[in-house]
């Protein structure tokens, strides 16, 4: 009986010893205490319990059930927008063809918004639109260019359709100078200004550095323009009536030449360098400055005299610009 006391007494103490060796590996095996910047609940020593995340009951077999026809569909389709009720199209006359392209629509709220505006419902563009709206009353803006108008509109459930006539034109402008000699396009701008001569002197203009041969939309009605050639004082002006549903074209004849201004010790000698110029009028008022050995400048025709300053000195000489005679202008350094 003795002996089988004995292994009842060896089996805690093997079981101790066992749980012991266990207890140390487990130790040894512990990750490292977290930083002090990381919250206890983030420690992998306290994790974060699971349960407000996970269902207090989870069948496995419900992951695997594959969903059931046209359920992930609804629940990614957006809804359906309404048919369109309303076509809005617009004609430059009465009785023109309705644009197909190059309109921009802009359908508002009747009422202003916190901000005193009117809000922004629709916009489209292109030619003839069809456009969904709530039945209610707007305010349409039709813009072709610089061409524009605004119509109030009711919208009802049915559909409806609208014409706006733009009652606008286009104009394409160019510029010559001399002999029916087309100007440069990097050289010459247009500014196109509402009314007549008399109307633009405290203006801004309507269209500003178009180019030769570029069309512009406009109302019809008559616009002032001024043509100018080169930085200097050579522009000229017209006034021009714009006809709604035509292409007017138009051509400004310049009176300007290109001048080229030269210090040289000679005639036909070398330019020299580090030369201060001004050009100024009869009058005394100073058109172009510029330091250089061959200065460039576009002037209208007249009277002007150049004036040079080189090595603090100063050297002068007189000269006239002709339409179109563009030339070099020597001053002699004597």
């Amino acid at each position: 009986m003795k002996p089988v006391h004995l292994r009842r007494g060896l089996l805690p103490m093997a079981a101790v010893f066992a749980m012991m060796i266990l207890s140390s590996a487990l130790a040894q095996e512990a990750p490292p205490t977290p930083p002090a910047d990381i919250p206890d609940g983030a420690a992998a020593a306290d994790p974060m319990p699971l349960a407000p995340i996970l269902p207090q009951t989870l069948d496995p077999a419900a992951l695997l059930k594959p969903a059931q026809p046209g359920e992930a569909a609804g629940r990614s389709a957006a809804p359906k927008e309404p048919p369109p009720n309303l076509t809005l199209a617009a004609k430059l006359t009465d009785k023109g063809e309705p644009l197909r392209a190059g309109i921009t629509w802009r359908v508002f709220a009747d009422k202003p918004g916190r901000d005193g505006k009117l809000p922004l419902v629709r916009e489209a563009k292109g030619g003839t639109v069809h456009l969904a709206l709530k039945p209610g009353t707007y305010i349409v803006h039709v813009a072709y260019g610089r061409a524009g108008i605004s119509k109030q509109i009711r919208v009802d459930k049915s559909a409806s359709s609208d014409t706006i006539v733009l009652n606008a034109g286009a104009l394409k402008l160019t510029a010559e100078v001399g002999k029916d000699r087309k100007l440069n396009p990097n050289q010459v701008v247009f500014d196109i200004y509402r009314g007549t001569d008399g109307q633009d002197a405290e203006t801004d203009p309507l269209v500003s550095d178009v180019a030769p041969e570029q069309t512009v939309r406009l109302a019809a009605g008559t616009y002032h323009v001024v043509s100018r050639y080169g930085d200097a004082n050579a522009s000229v002006r017209a006034d021009i009536r714009v006809e709604a549903g035509k292409l007017t074209e138009a051509t400004l004849f310049q009176k300007a030449a290109h001048i080229t201004l030269k210090l040289v010790a000679e005639s036909g000698g070398e330019a020299l360098a580090n030369t201060s110029w001004s050009v100024v009028t009869p009058g005394g008022d100073s058109v172009f400055d510029s330091v250089g050995a061959f200065p460039e400048v576009v002037l209208a025709i007249g009277d002007y005299t150049a004036v040079a300053k080189h090595d603090n000195k100063i050297y002068e000489k007189s000269f006239t610009v002709e339409s179109g005679a563009d030339r070099d202008v020597e001053v002699m350094a004597q």
